[in-house]
């Protein structure tokens, strides 16, 4: 039971800047850190939420409340997933070797990809809570997203052949087995079960097509880079989180 607290604290800590008691690192709690990701989603989907309903309180534009809104969950991840898209983008987009586009994955500076990349994203997303907003969108909506992509990437990261120079997503995996994917598919079916409920026929639509918009990014990058990362599990992330953005508008 301790290492399993200490491993809910170590991944709310490293997934999120909410202020936590200090924890010392081991291997003992770092193996049980992807049990938890969904549950890291669930809270900052509850802070996505909350931030929606008193943006939309605010006596002002519907472009600020978008942007507002949108930019919640990047701040309370610190920008860290958004950082592996953007290293992720840099290196598929460069069109080189796999060994340079590896080099470029791991490279700290930021290059011309990884910036047009990250604008593409943030038009695409402002543009999806737009019309979120505008159409009146069920707002647990943003509960259930954070969750659903969690979920799903962290049964990749664990699951996957890890990058050999991923020194983070081999930190995550080492110490996991298959209760820790048993876990986080009940976590997932729980989790779609409840939303489903709760959103009807929109929160039964989203899964599979977030299933898929991971899916299909976790393949593209084995095949650029041989395995996962911590990196492509964060592009991964992101990119789920705005597709189930976008499909809950057009449903």
């Amino acid at each position: 039971m301790k290492n399993l607290f200490k491993g809910f604290i170590m991944c709310l800590t490293m997934f999120t800047i909410i202020p936590m008691p200090y924890v010392e690192w081991d291997e003992d709690g770092a193996k049980n850190m992807m049990k938890f990701y969904p549950i890291i989603g669930f809270i900052i989907g509850i802070i996505w939420f909350v931030g929606y309903k008193l943006i939309n309180y605010l006596n002002i534009s519907m472009v600020l409340k978008s942007i507002l809104i949108m930019i919640i969950p990047f701040i309370i991840t610190g920008m860290l997933h958004l950082d592996g898209f953007m290293d992720v983008c840099d290196a598929i987009l460069s069109r080189r070797d796999r060994e340079e586009k590896l080099r470029i994955l791991k490279d700290s500076a930021t290059g011309a990809f990884a910036v047009v990349s990250v604008i593409i994203l943030f038009f695409i997303e402002f543009g999806a809570m737009y019309s979120f907003l505008e159409y009146n969108k069920n707002p647990y909506i943003l509960i259930f997203l954070p969750i659903i992509s969690r979920s799903i990437a962290a049964y990749f990261l664990i699951s996957t052949i890890t990058i050999k120079e991923s020194v983070l997503g081999s930190y995550f995996k080492k110490g996991t087995n298959i209760q820790d994917r048993v876990i986080l598919i009940l976590e997932l079916i729980l989790a779609y079960i409840f939303f489903g409920l709760v959103l009807g026929y929109i929160g039964i639509v989203i899964l599979p097509i977030v299933i898929v918009a991971i899916s299909w990014c976790v393949r593209k990058c084995f095949k650029e880079f041989g395995g996962i990362s911590g990196d492509v599990a964060g592009f991964s992330l992101v990119v789920g989180e705005v597709v189930g953005l976008l499909s809950a508008c057009i449903f």
